[in-house]
């Protein structure tokens, strides 16, 4: 090489020099009519150009003529291990160099490939051929949202001039005082406005717009080592001031791997080797999201005279979700092989809060969706706030669940062995989760990205949605509808003479039917049958449908009744579903239509304390359904399978009455805080596992009375039943109508 060649190096130049070369040549590159913006990143090479190694001909020589390359766009180039720093440029119009001063293109608008600065430094010039287009859209992920606690990825939801907007919960943040969800300014809104979320399976105000918000910062303020005169850094911060911080996880949904500290980027740390680094995220809209950082510093709207930059430049990965309006908030997650943890795990490191976005046609005519965002250690400083990282992150990442998904695995382990137990072996991933992929990991994997819903969750994720917003949902408005009084039966309360509904049934099965319930129900005073549970009468409903389609060999839909069975002996095995205490006292002296001793337990123990202890619980579950010697009543035929059910409700009250919780909930001090949930773990950690054994042996039983009654062989044996066919049938709602009490009579006889 000669030393006093005028060659320049371009592998030295830094982020500095990038950023210093596009601020003097800015209004140069923005006054050309074909230019779309500018970012600054490496070097792309188009997937079709040869390697270094490849580049030489037959003799060994290197080609002496270049071939004519095309048009390089983001969907058909790369950067390589020897991609160098450059300027990227991006025009809506490709014309190759050897067109301009030809026909109409004129000479002065083409875009320099090299920009010389004054000390004598040169900075390569990448153009990148993009269409800019409206944003590509997607059904909404099929998430399954938490019923007991809301994390990062989570849906916000804010009303402004009669207009629902949607964002992503980022993550949990603090000053040290208060705790606040970290999302979009543009969606919480105006200081004060109210924020909701999904809670408890319906919206609820959650929090209300902190006046902290970040709209636009001068970008030499927010980094004044960099060059961007005249140039603003878009922001688009805010943060809910949670109402609850006990409703509130820094656990992110959806999000797998083990989160480290939050990535620290400024002037002296942020450089160009984070180009092409692999991103997670997980949007409320989009659901697992996957992508490289394509560019920094993306030039993307001039007003006024000034200049609008994003911090990141997110591309979607291949064959992986596009983010869509409704994820502006979510946290992206930098994921690299370095990080990799010994284990196996992901390690993630938190990186950039996505507040927009821009949407770009491919080649081949398909819209990406790019990802703008903010880096999220930027947004914290700004904001004098930290990152919450340990906050009720003991519970399972679809919260919420791990009961009915550990009762329905246990009760295929207890089926006796036989065709039936092959069956349902086969199907286990289809009702539930094999009983070696319960963890919480596991878990998450399986559910992140599918649109079937395991047919033991069908009842609470489906039906109890309104068919808008979920395929086959039964409610006629926000939770309400026919399924819910489905899942519980208030049978514990005395009459004037202290007998309870449970105790006329137990007495005489005669008394298992409709006319004695309703009268019942009516002589306490109750006429509204929406609030008339009913529970051991959808297991009779259930238990007839698994013998008739037995009897007419749909092997399909006996696996879906059977699947969705296990959810309801899930609720009746929880003594909470069987009391008129199901939320604590409500009937105590003094009470208000907002308040009462033990409010909140129901969630507390049934959901929060099961998940966050889940990987205690879940071994303990199998074991007891083994050591399980309580006496099952006989079943032969639906009837038989409700009075079942009441027994199972009553045994459940036995094994942890619902005073006991309550008191106890009540002597902590209530609230879902962690030492609140803990200590109720403390109390009833093995008594839950004796009640889940328990009902896992009912739910085995009834499986197995069915097949019995039906007296008949499954048509294929032991095949797997698809995905397909099972959402087929859940959603359709003449499958296992939900019926209230008053009308449920006919159906079951």
């Amino acid at each position: 090489m000669n030393p006093l060649s005028t060659q320049h190096n371009f592998q030295s130049l830094s982020l500095k020099d990038l950023l210093e070369a596009r601020d003097l040549y800015h209004w140069h590159l923005s006054n050309k009519p074909n230019v779309v913006g500018t970012a600054v990143g490496l070097y792309l090479i188009r997937n079709d150009e040869p390697w270094p190694d490849q580049q030489r001909g037959a003799n060994g020589d290197a080609e002496t003529r270049a071939k004519p390359k095309g048009v390089r766009t983001f969907d058909n180039s790369e950067v390589r291990p020897y991609s160098w720093p450059a300027v990227i440029v991006l025009v809506r119009d490709w014309v190759d160099a050897t067109e301009f001063g030809r026909g109409n293109v004129d000479p002065d608008h083409m875009v320099p490939r090299t920009l010389y600065m004054p000390d004598g430094r040169a900075v390569p010039v990448c153009v990148v051929a993009v269409e800019p287009t409206a944003p590509a859209t997607s059904a909404p992920a099929d998430a399954r949202w938490p019923s007991t606690y809301i994390g990062g990825g989570c849906p916000l939801i804010a009303d402004a001039q009669g207009i629902e907007r949607t964002a992503s919960v980022g993550c949990l943040v603090t000053d040290g005082h208060t705790t606040y969800a970290l999302t979009n300014r543009h969606v919480c809104g105006e200081p004060g406005s109210p924020v909701k979320a999904l809670l408890r399976g319906a919206v609820a105000e959650v929090g209300i717009a902190s006046d902290r918000q970040l709209t636009r910062e001068p970008f030499t303020a927010v980094f004044p080592g960099l060059a961007g005169s005249r140039s603003f850094l878009t922001l688009d911060i805010g943060l809910v001031e949670v109402h609850d911080a006990n409703d509130w996880s820094s656990q992110p949904f959806g999000i797998e791997g083990s989160i480290g500290n939050v990535a620290d980027i400024n002037e002296l740390s942020l450089s160009l080797q984070l180009i092409d680094q692999p991103v997670t995220a997980f949007g409320s809209a989009s659901g697992a999201l996957d992508g490289t950082i394509k560019a920094l510093f993306y030039r993307h709207k001039s007003l006024a005279g000034y200049d609008y930059v994003s911090q990141f430049l997110i591309a979607p990965a291949n064959g992986s979700p596009q983010t869509q309006p409704g994820d502006s908030g979510t946290l992206w997650y930098l994921t690299s092989l370095a990080a990799t943890s010994g284990d196996g795990a992901r390690s993630l490191t938190p990186l950039a809060i996505e507040w927009g976005g821009q949407s770009l046609a491919s080649d081949d005519g398909a819209r990406l969706n790019y990802a703008l965002a903010t880096g999220l250690s930027t947004a914290c400083q700004l904001l004098d706030v930290d990152l919450v990282r340990a906050h009720n992150v003991g519970a399972n990442p679809y919260w919420g669940q791990t009961g009915h998904y550990s009762i329905a695995t246990a009760a295929i382990q207890s089926v006796k062995q036989g065709p039936l137990r092959d069956f349902l072996e086969v199907n286990v991933e289809r009702i539930s989760f094999r009983p070696d992929e319960l963890t919480p990991e596991q878990i998450r994997e399986k559910l992140a990205r599918g649109d079937f819903v395991e047919l033991a969750d069908v009842p609470d994720f489906v039906w109890k949605k309104t068919p808008n917003r979920v395929p086959g949902g039964r409610d006629y408005a926000q939770n309400a509808g026919p399924e819910h009084p489905n899942h519980y039966a208030d049978i514990d309360q005395p009459d004037g003479d202290g007998k309870t509904l449970r105790d006329v049934t137990l007495g005489n099965i005669a008394n298992m039917s409709v006319a004695v319930w309703s009268k019942w129900y009516a002589d306490e005073g109750e006429t509204d049958a929406r609030y008339e549970g009913l529970l051991p009468f959808r297991v009779w409903q259930i238990f007839d449908e698994m013998v008739r389609q037995l009897k007419a060999r749909n092997d399909t839909k006996f696996l879906c009744a059977a699947g969705v069975l296990a959810h309801y002996v899930g609720d009746a095995c929880q003594p909470l579903h069987g009391s008129y205490h199901s939320d604590g006292y409500k009937d105590a002296p003094g009470t208000t239509a907002k308040k009462w001793p033990g409010k909140g337990v129901h969630a507390a123990f049934e959901d929060k304390m099961v998940d966050r202890h889940s990987d205690e619980l879940l071994p303990k579950i199998g074991p007891q359904a083994q050591a399980f010697e309580g006496d099952i009543p006989k079943i032969d035929d639906g009837r038989d399978a409700a009075f079942a059910t009441v027994t199972l409700m009553a045994e459940a009250a036995t094994i942890l009455p619902p005073s006991t919780l309550i008191d106890e909930y009540i002597r902590l001090g209530g609230g879902s805080s962690a030492r609140v949930i803990d200590g109720l773990w403390d109390a009833f950690g093995d008594d839950t596992a004796k009640l889940m054994g328990a009902g896992a042996r009912y739910l085995a039983a009834m499986w197995e009375a069915a097949y019995a009654a039906a007296d008949t062989s499954l048509p294929a044996g032991a095949r797997e039943i698809s995905e397909q066919a099972l959402a087929k049938v859940y959603q359709d709602k003449t499958f296992l109508p939900s019926l209230t009490i008053d009308k449920i009579g006919p159906v079951i006889g």
